[in-house]
């Protein structure tokens, strides 16, 4: 399906118009005859659960998939709308200018002139304080973001989708990318932000679509719709219950248990030296900004980094597993099966007298991990690409349970699922610990640590350790996380 322009006699504020929209993958109908539409101003959350459509419809808009029915209208045709992804795609080694240029007709060969406009499509989405002449590298996340979003409407689109943009970005930065975005609303862009983070949207989009199951299930102004009921909603019946208060486990850096993994003064990504142990049964977390180095030292103690400095100690014969912060592009093979997937790596565990699989065995265990985790579609064979972001992840934590270990490390183990899948991670990660599991996580996301933390390191911008916090102490985390 191609894209059309909207009718000359289209109503002068409709923007997009998506009438009956179909996609089918296989045995899973993704989108069940969507209709909506966009007008010129709004600033649209596109909410749902994982799994809910939400992916499918992004993609079909950025014309990555075709749709099997239905029609969708955009005014100025393909070039009024434009996607911004998580990557952003700009090049870090190039100016602001360089990167609002980049593949548009060269028709300026004076670089004031291009400063200028370059200047002129910042201040279109509320940025006044960045150079045009700044490197892209010198920028924070939030700003290459906007840049982005810039770089977007400067070459012509009316209409940008935020496709989980904000996902990995520190909380107060979500927030500043949020404020931006509503800005560009107000001076006429129309804006459709995909996320799973509802307190970075209520309050600041003017109109809340969510979707389930491939339909449209709520479609109304954000003034009339409640947090609460955007949650109901999303959820369709599946628990959304809050998870145990922090201050209900006991606090402290010690532990019942054996130690499973000790790092002792290490340095890795800028961050140390650092002290920490995780012992069986207790979640050992750290948190900090991004760029503090607290992925590095996690990834150094599940053994898939080699620190600059320092020891890592491992219990004998302690299996590890790990769920990297960056599911794209250190954690799963897109290209392949949910089976393969999440076997990858434990081939041992099937392998028989004679050196063969045991792939009826291989098949049931790995299904059991599936629906264990409730991943949609609950097809073995399905191929990963196709599977909402939130999905890949809990296909990523079925991988890490199925070597059964003893140590698991954790990175920012939320990201990009919705409200309930949050809840189910953080009650099977918790059920974990409760068996015995040593668990480490390193994240951001304030919610993760009040969740799951029994004692939390709280990093500095330099990559120190400023002190252990038990969890009645995590409060004092949300000036510096929140």
């Amino acid at each position: 399906m191609v894209i059309a322009t909207l009718a000359p006699d289209a109503r002068n504020d409709l923007m997009i118009e998506v009438v009956d929209v179909r996609k089918r993958f296989g045995a899973t109908q993704a989108l069940s005859g969507v209709t909506c539409s966009f007008s010129r101003g709004e600033f649209v959350a596109l909410l749902g659960s994982n799994g809910a459509g939400k992916s499918t419809l992004v993609k079909i808009l950025d014309g990555v998939y075709p749709a099997d029915a239905g029609t969708i209208a955009v005014r100025g045709g393909r070039a009024g709308l434009g996607v911004v992804h998580q990557d952003l795609g700009l090049v870090d080694g190039m100016t602001v200018a360089e990167n609002l240029c980049l593949g548009a007709p060269r028709r300026l060969v004076n670089p004031r002139a291009e400063a200028r406009l370059t200047t002129e499509a910042l201040r279109a989405v509320g940025l006044t304080s960045i150079d045009p002449y700044a490197l892209v590298s010198s920028l924070s996340l939030g700003q290459r973001a906007m840049v982005a979003v810039a770089r977007t409407l400067h070459r012509g689109a009316d209409t940008v989708v935020i496709d989980e943009v904000t996902a990995g970005l520190h909380p107060h930065e979500a927030r500043w990318v949020v404020e931006r975005l509503r800005v560009a609303a107000e001076l006429g862009a129309t804006v459709l932000m995909v996320t799973h983070k509802l307190d970075e949207v209520v309050g600041a989009a003017t109109r809340y679509v969510v979707l389930s199951d491939g339909e449209v299930v709520l479609d109304g102004d954000a003034a009339g719709i409640a947090r609460a009921d955007l949650v109901e909603t999303m959820s369709r019946g599946r628990s959304v219950s809050t998870p145990a208060p922090g201050a209900d486990r006991a606090g402290g850096s010690g532990g019942t248990g054996g130690v499973v993994c000790e790092l002792k003064g290490i340095r890795a990504g800028g961050a140390g030296p650092i002290d920490l142990t995780v012992t069986a049964g207790r979640i050992t977390a750290i948190t900090g900004p991004l760029g503090s180095g607290l992925h590095e030292v996690a990834y150094a103690a599940a053994g898939l980094l080699t620190p600059d400095a320092g020891t890592v100690r491992i219990a004998r014969d302690v299996r590890r597993a790990c769920v990297p912060a960056h599911r794209e592009s250190e954690g799963v093979f897109a290209d392949h099966t949910v089976q393969f997937n999440v076997a990858v790596g434990g081939w041992s565990r099937w392998r028989g007298r004679t050196g063969l699989l045991r792939l009826r065995q291989m098949r049931r265990d790995c299904d059991d991990a599936v629906a264990a985790l409730a991943v949609v579609p609950h097809r073995l064979d399905a191929t990963v690409s196709d599977l909402s972001g939130g999905n890949q992840q809990k296909t990523l934590f079925a991988r890490a349970l199925m070597r059964r270990p003893q140590l698991l490390v954790l990175c920012e183990p939320t990201r990009g699922v919705d409200v309930a899948t949050r809840r189910e991670i953080y009650a099977q990660v918790r059920r974990m610990a409760d068996s015995g599991t040593g668990v480490l996580v390193a994240s951001t996301d304030y919610e993760d640590i009040v969740a799951l933390a029994d004692t939390t390191g709280v990093l500095t911008a330099d990559g120190t350790v400023s002190e252990w916090l038990a969890p009645d102490r995590l409060p004092e985390l949300t000036t510096e996380l929140a």
